[in-house]
């Protein structure tokens, strides 16, 4: 095994590993969700003993907006993820180069885009909800985030060039 497959093997490892601790957080995130929908007053409860002092009515409409959010994020990152494990798969076969993987990295730069807008609705959820405290997400932009939205778009159109050139340079011969 060369280095290159070293890497690669590891990249696709930390890619099915993250694809499953995702699907595990969205699942959580959902019973949870399901649960404090069916016992209200349990949840309120417990969400008063964890934020002693706290205005439990709205932290518990902000625990309910930051579930929601968290599972839109969830599906996101596991549709990310899935894409990123198809392109690693080509790329092990021998021919990452393809338009297929032009069309991934422009599907993986779109999830991308909408994580980065997801901190939108994650700074809304903090300034109207402070009984969350610092569970409530910060909302900060991510310049790092940014860039790499646009250097995966990027990337995508070097990609769908390269491929298209190689195809007509295929067709010459």
């Amino acid at each position: 095994m060369t280095k290159q497959d070293g890497v690669m093997n590891g990249a696709w490892l930390a890619v099915r590993v993250a694809g499953v601790m995702n699907r595990l957080f969205l699942a959580a995130v959902m019973l949870g969700g399901g649960l404090t929908l069916a016992l209200p007053v349990r949840f309120a409860g417990l969400l008063g003993k964890i934020l002693p002092g706290a205005d439990v009515a709205q932290a518990v409409a902000g625990a309910h907006w930051l579930m929601l959010l968290g599972i839109v994020m969830a599906l996101v990152t596991d549709r990310l993820l899935a894409v990123l494990l198809a392109m690693l798969e080509s790329a092990q076969e021998g021919d990452p180069f393809v338009a297929v993987n032009a069309r991934r990295l422009e599907q993986i730069g779109w999830c991308l885009l909408l994580l980065q807008l997801c901190e939108f609705p994650g700074g809304l959820i903090a300034r109207h909800f402070p009984a969350m405290g610092s569970a409530a997400p910060s909302g900060d932009l991510s310049v790092g985030g940014w860039i790499s939205v646009l250097m995966v778009f990027a990337l995508a159109q070097v990609f769908r060039t390269g491929a298209a050139m190689r195809d007509e340079l295929d067709g010459t011969v």
